[in-house]
Parts: structure tokens; sequence; C-alpha cells
């Protein structure tokens, strides 16, 4: 490409700083001077070139940040959800033993109940009452059990 000329005004002190500079440069002043002209064109096309990609470089950002946002919820929610599992399992056994244990107990002591309402009721009114009387409520115990799912589907259903 071929050199040009340009006739520009100058304040002084500008036109002294660039003979300084190109002296102490061993330059000339045209080549100093053209290289001024480069920095600022490559300064502005890269201001240009800034703007220009600056959205871009915003949305990349922003996306990634909310990829990362999501991947923290999701292990978030991981978490939690497997604290509250393991916290309702645990309860949910001590429930559990607490209740079995109950059951057992109630067991045990019905068990004992019969035996010594039996006792009673032999020496009372002799063994063949005794048996009788065991023989008529565990008949009338089933049936009433028998009778309590029918009762509460029509309780449920009313």
């Amino acid at each position: 490409m071929a050199d040009k000329r340009v006739d520009a005004w100058i304040p002084e002190e500008l036109k002294q700083y660039l003979a300084e500079r190109a002296e102490r440069e061993n330059r000339g002043m045209n080549g100093l001077l053209a290289d001024l002209i480069r920095q600022e064109q490559a300064r502005e096309q890269g201001s240009i070139i800034e703007q220009q990609s600056l959205p871009i470089i915003r949305e990349i950002v922003s996306s990634e940040l909310r990829q990362q946002l999501a991947g923290v919820r999701r292990q978030l929610r991981e978490e939690i959800v497997s604290e509250v599992t393991d916290e309702v399992k645990d309860t949910s056994l001590k429930h559990a033993n607490r209740l079995a244990g109950l059951i057992v107990r109630t067991a045990r002591d019905s068990a004992i109940a019969r035996r010594l309402l039996y006792v009673v009721l032999a020496k009372a009114y002799g063994p063949d009452f005794a048996l009788k009387a065991y023989e008529d409520a565990r008949e009338k115990a089933g049936q009433e059990l028998a009778k309590r799912p029918a009762r509460e589907k029509a309780e449920d259903e009313a």
C-alpha cells in the first residue's frame, strides 16, 4: 500500500512529544505517528468487537450460571429428600417397634386374663361351666370381629 501524506494541525506540545519520542526510539516521526494511529485503530476495533461480543459472553455466562444453579438445586433437593427419608424411616421403625411391643404385651396380658378368668369361673361354677363360658365368649368375639369390617365399610360409604 502506498504512503499518503496527511497535513494536520496539532498543538505544539503534541508535536514536541512526537519529536522527543522519535528521537528516544531512534525512529522517524512518520513511522512513530503511523504506529500510534495503528494502535488507536486496534484499540477502537477492539472496543467495537468487545461491544458486539459482550451480549454473547453475557448470555454464555448467564446460561452457565443457570445450569450450575439448577445442579445445585437438584443436589440440595436430593440431600433434603435423603435426610427426610432417613428420618421418616427411623421414626417409622421406632413406632413399629413400640407398636409391636404393645401388641405382644396386649396378647400376653389377654392370655393371662383368660387363664385367670377360667380359673375363677372353674372354682366358682365348675370346670364344665368355665369351658362352656370360654367357648361361648370365643365364638361371640369371632362373630364381632367378622362383622367389624362390614360395619366399617358401611360407615365409610355413608
